[in-house]
């Protein structure tokens, strides 16, 4: 195993935000013109929660800023064990779990947005990240 494979869950999580910020683009901009908003009137994000704006296009919102928190604390996570030379085979299976369960996380927030099935991938999504965690700090004590 290469070391930069577990870089490789890095920029598909990247991607992954990228194809949201374009979804959410095109539909804003769609919503914005249906409602004869100007873009002047979205320079605070809150008036695009307003009731006026339909709640898939508020729910691909909420999943661009959801993309924003968790990984950040992955990119983190990954850059120090790669740079600390810990990348295993249980690293990178991680990483790339954690990327899917934000896959998975973000097509329930996008579509059917089921709260009691979304939260549970949210959970996995931290006991991967934790579970990563918690591999490091032991290869600090040991």
């Amino acid at each position: 195993m290469n070391s930069l494979d577990i870089l490789h869950p890095v920029l598909a999580l990247i991607l992954l935000h990228a194809v949201i910020l374009v979804l959410l683009v095109v539909v804003r901009i769609g919503s914005m013109r249906s409602l004869n908003l100007k873009f002047q009137d979205a320079k605070h994000t809150s008036e695009l929660d307003s009731p006026a704006i339909p709640d898939y296009i508020r729910q691909i919102g909420a999943n661009y800023n959801n993309l924003c928190e968790v990984p950040t604390v992955f990119y983190a996570l990954i850059f120090y064990i790669w740079a600390s030379g810990h990348v295993d085979s249980m690293h990178v299976w991680c990483a790339w779990a954690f990327f899917f369960s934000r896959v998975a996380h973000s097509l329930i927030q996008v579509t059917f947005n089921q709260v009691l099935i979304r939260f549970p991938v949210f959970f996995i999504g931290w006991l991967l990240i934790i579970t990563m965690s918690w591999r490091e700090f032991l290869m600090l004590l040991g």
